[in-house]
């Protein structure tokens, strides 16, 4: 059997700057808290997921925007360093780069105020001409998110059915802040959509949260529901398996649910069935919450196979006449597995 390419990732989304608060307790409307502790560290969702797939070795693209300061130069220098593809970094003469406070309380629980800066600015023809640059292939695997302006996402939706007559590109979009699910346009595109509980239940109205998955699931590709300590629920084509999260010492949750989102990018990047790229995602999210900050504990590969369980999820399938798709006879497994909030 021929063996398919590993793909890229490419994300289209935010760069922050976080601003880390250890607070005893987190504030109620109107209290003053007085933190423990500060720190500084680099966020922004879509900043986060790259660096995530980076590190469990994806090719990595990031298309986003910071501002024309020191912030936004840091910012650059961390994911370079990180080996995340910044050509597609834009940087914008006016807004500054975007920023994030977090406050984080002793429980690992958190509350977070962005200021989009420069994210807000990033504008559909720069991701339509980055991803044309880009030359998108069936193998590589597009991340989108809502901490960049809805059109953006629409024109990713539009560049993936203009990559080919199948639109084979898998793309994923993360429901995260919460929103609306994309508006694939006249494209008819439809993305594995990944919510937290929270997420899936607003979206679709549902009490239960395997309800909520189910609905989600026959809006889009199908849909992965992140259940924080207790794992994931993969739904798709009528069908659901939930996989449960490794027990482990929670630090900080920030970020976790951007670790889960970049590890299953990269492992569907490299060949892996829905299933396996899903366990390979909770077992991440799971690593991640054991560090301070949104990127305080990324996983290697190394790290996630201990973790990884035997779990199996239906496949996914990919859009009409696509090759390699998960489920197929060469659909590409591999794996490992967490609690992504």
């Amino acid at each position: 059997m021929k063996l398919l390419p590993a793909g890229r990732v490419v994300v289209i989304g935010s760069v922050n700057i976080d601003r880390i608060l250890r607070c005893p307790v987190l504030p109620s409307p109107g209290e003053t808290v007085l933190a423990t502790g500060a720190a500084r560290g680099f966020g922004g969702k879509g900043a986060n997921q790259a660096v995530a797939a980076a590190r469990l070795g994806a090719s990595t693209h990031l298309v986003a925007k910071v501002g024309r300061d020191a912030e936004g130069e840091a910012a650059l220098a961390d994911l370079r360093g990180a080996q995340v593809e910044t050509g597609a970094v834009l940087t914008h003469p006016g807004a500054p780069t975007g920023q994030a406070i977090v406050m984080v309380d002793p429980s690992g629980e958190n509350s977070i105020v962005v200021v989009p800066g420069a994210n807000a600015h990033l504008a559909p023809e720069e991701v339509t001409a980055a991803l044309t640059r880009l030359r998108l292939l069936p193998v590589d695997v597009v991340l989108t998110s809502n901490e960049v302006p809805a059109e953006c996402i629409r024109a990713a939706a539009a560049a993936l059915a203009a990559a080919g007559p199948s639109g084979g590109t898998r793309w994923l979009h993360n429901t995260a802040p919460a929103g609306a699910l994309p508006d694939a346009g006249p494209s008819g595109r439809r993305p594995l959509v990944v919510a937290n509980a929270v997420e899936a239940r607003q979206l679709t109205g549902a009490a239960d949260v395997a309800e909520a998955a189910r609905v989600l699931a026959e809006r889009a590709e199908g849909a992965v529901v992140t259940l924080g300590g207790e794992g994931a629920l993969v739904a798709v084509a009528g069908t659901s398996a939930r996989l449960p999260a490794p027990a482990v010492r929670v630090v900080d949750t920030t970020g976790a649910g951007d670790v889960f989102c970049g590890a299953l990018a990269a492992t569907l990047a490299r060949g892996a069935a829905l299933s396996e790229a899903a366990a390979t995602a909770v077992a991440a999210g799971a690593f991640a919450v054991t560090g301070l900050g949104a990127r305080g504990a990324l996983p290697r590969p190394t790290d996630l196979r201990p973790r990884v369980g035997e779990h199996r999820a239906p496949p996914a399938q990919r859009p009409s006449g696509a090759p390699g798709g998960p489920g197929t006879p060469d659909g590409r497994a591999s794996g490992p597995a967490t609690g992504a909030p």
